[in-house]
């Protein structure tokens, strides 16, 4: 696989994705974060154990939110009272986990393609994943068939 992948929540969710990534692709770049650093613990020597979600964001290509709240989502994504992602997500496809309200998703959809990213949530229809390494990506987190 290509594709460099952070996962930021390492709770249930988390690091079920993990270990769903690292099963289908061994060879995986995997970055990982939770504001529990010990959560991260039982991957250390299989992936990266970033210090920060900003590390985390920075380190990869595509960005697997596994939290669920949105407060957690927005401190990530560095978006504050503006509505604004500030957060480095400009060229990267992020990838939330826990399925928001539907208006939810359109207001982080607008804001992480106003900073230059692609945004999208569980579950995702099939057509989303044409091919490539981003699909085997998707199909590993069992997003897609």
């Amino acid at each position: 696989m290509n594709l460099r992948v952070s996962i930021v929540g390492m709770g249930r969710t988390g690091t079920q994705a993990a270990r769903r990534l690292l099963e289908a692709e061994p060879d995986i770049a995997l970055t990982l974060f939770d504001i529990e650093p010990d959560r991260c613990e039982d991957f250390r020597g299989s992936a990266t154990l970033a210090t920060s979600a900003r590390e985390a964001l920075e380190e990869s290509d595509t960005i697997v939110l596994a939290l669920p709240r949105e407060r957690e989502i927005d401190r990530t994504l560095e978006r504050f009272s503006d509505g604004n992602v500030t957060a480095p997500v400009a060229g990267k496809l992020i990838v939330d986990l826990e399925p928001p309200t539907a208006e939810r998703a359109r207001r982080l959809d607008q804001a992480i393609v106003a900073a230059g990213g692609r945004y999208t949530c569980a579950p995702l229809p099939a057509a989303a994943a044409a091919g490539g390494a981003e699909a085997r990506l998707l199909r590993a987190l069992g997003l897609v068939a």
